[in-house]
């Protein structure tokens, strides 16, 4: 009994390690084939395509319909297609909550992309926040700088040039031109007075003055009499930051008095571009999709920017400077948001914000180059923007020959 019962257990042993050994294969096998699967994964647009901002709204689902298309031509994410849902927002706070709650609970997107316009920004921060849903910001240039105290950063991610990259690339711009005195000329309004504090902190570390900074009021209608102030106070360049419906109205002021202008790529318009006459030099921390074609072949975005240019075909070559930056930031929003979902070890809200926090790798974009962090949820590296100068031909590079 004792020897038949012995000869059978190492029988029983094989079977039940032979049995294991089955069953574990097929749920790896399962678990494999749900992340290889055909099920399809979705993406929230929120953008608007009717009132203000629609030609920006439109270009930006071209766009991002354009980059779904091409990441599914590449087997999309583990050979489940991504399939992208656009709402659109209206220009209106009450709208967008609306459109990104159905996004949510209906569509079951795993993030949100937007919106157009700035004033939209703080409403669809405030719901990924309250809501835990990853959400990749395509305008606006919020500071996203997670803390334990900031804890208004967690789901909130931008692919839209912040602060900090573009006044360092300005400054340092600055100091190579021997431009040593600088005139902030800000919006009277938090973010104008946020922007002046960011200029004046920054100054040190490239050597600059910083003087004491001037205001504009959003509808004003002349700027004259700051941008003089200035430059009665010394200032050999002005670095200008307010809202893009204030552009023209800074132009037709910096024509009266001569004195060079920076600005943020967000406070260009088209409008305001068609007044300018050369009458004084205007420059802007620009990505490297402003240069289109021309884009050095040197430069680390050059390959990703002639893929964008050859996927949007001549649709672009119409577009707008408006147009094209919130075509750019949609391509580069879906494509991160997959870049992260590849990462991901789960195809949820959590999983995508965790692995965007955690990637091992920059993203090459057609806006610069980011690797987003749990410190900075941007990341986007100062040196990849360009300092461009504008002529009556367009933008050209800011070279050591076309320095003042």
């Amino acid at each position: 009994m004792n020897i038949g019962l012995s000869q059978k257990t190492p029988r029983l042993k094989i079977l039940c390690c032979l049995f294991l050994f089955i069953f574990v294969s097929a749920l790896n096998a399962d678990k494999a084939l749900c992340r290889g699967s055909t099920r399809s994964i979705s993406l929230g647009g929120l953008w608007d395509l009717t009132g203000d901002f629609r030609r920006e709204g439109q270009a930006a689902r071209f766009s991002a319909t354009k980059a779904v298309e091409s990441i599914n031509s590449q087997g999309g994410v583990d050979g489940g297609r991504v399939d992208l849902v656009v709402a659109d927002t209206r220009g209106e706070p009450g709208r967008l909550l609306l459109e990104a709650r159905k996004l949510v609970e209906q569509d079951k997107v795993v993030a949100l992309i937007g919106p157009a316009s700035e004033a939209l920004v703080p409403v669809l921060r405030k719901y990924a926040e309250t809501h835990n849903v990853p959400v990749i910001l395509t305008c606006g240039d919020d500071p996203l700088l997670p803390s334990r105290k900031n804890k208004s950063v967690r789901w909130t991610f931008s692919i839209s040039p912040n602060l900090g990259p573009v006044i360092k690339i300005l400054f340092r711009e600055f100091a190579r031109s021997d431009l040593k005195i600088v005139g902030p000329l800000v919006a009277d309004n938090p973010k104008g007075r946020r922007a002046s504090l960011w200029l004046k902190g920054y100054g040190p570390e490239y050597r600059l003055s910083i003087l004491p900074p001037q205001n504009f009021g959003l509808h004003d209608t002349d700027m004259v009499s700051q941008l003089q102030c200035l430059k009665e106070e010394g200032a050999q360049v002005i670095a200008a930051w307010g809202p893009r419906s204030c552009g023209p109205v800074l132009l037709r002021s910096a024509e009266k008095t001569g004195i060079h202008i920076a600005v943020p790529i967000q406070l260009l318009s088209s409008d305001m571009l068609s007044e300018y006459e050369g009458l004084f030099r205007l420059w802007t921390a620009a990505p490297p999709l402003l240069l289109g074609h021309n884009i050095p072949v040197s430069h680390p975005c050059a390959f990703t920017i002639t893929r964008f240019m050859i996927a949007m075909g001549k649709e672009v070559m119409g577009f707008s400077i408006e147009e094209s930056l919130a075509a750019g930031m949609a391509w580069d929003a879906v494509h991160l948001t997959v870049m992260g979902l590849r990462a991901s070890g789960a195809v949820t809200h959590r999983g995508l914000q965790k692995a965007l926090e955690d990637l091992d790798q920059s993203y090459y974009g057609v806006m610069g180059i980011f690797e987003p962090s749990d410190r900075d949820h941007s990341g986007l590296a100062p040196g990849s923007l360009i300092v461009l100068e504008r002529s009556k031909n367009g933008w050209r590079p800011l070279t050591s020959s076309s320095r003042p």
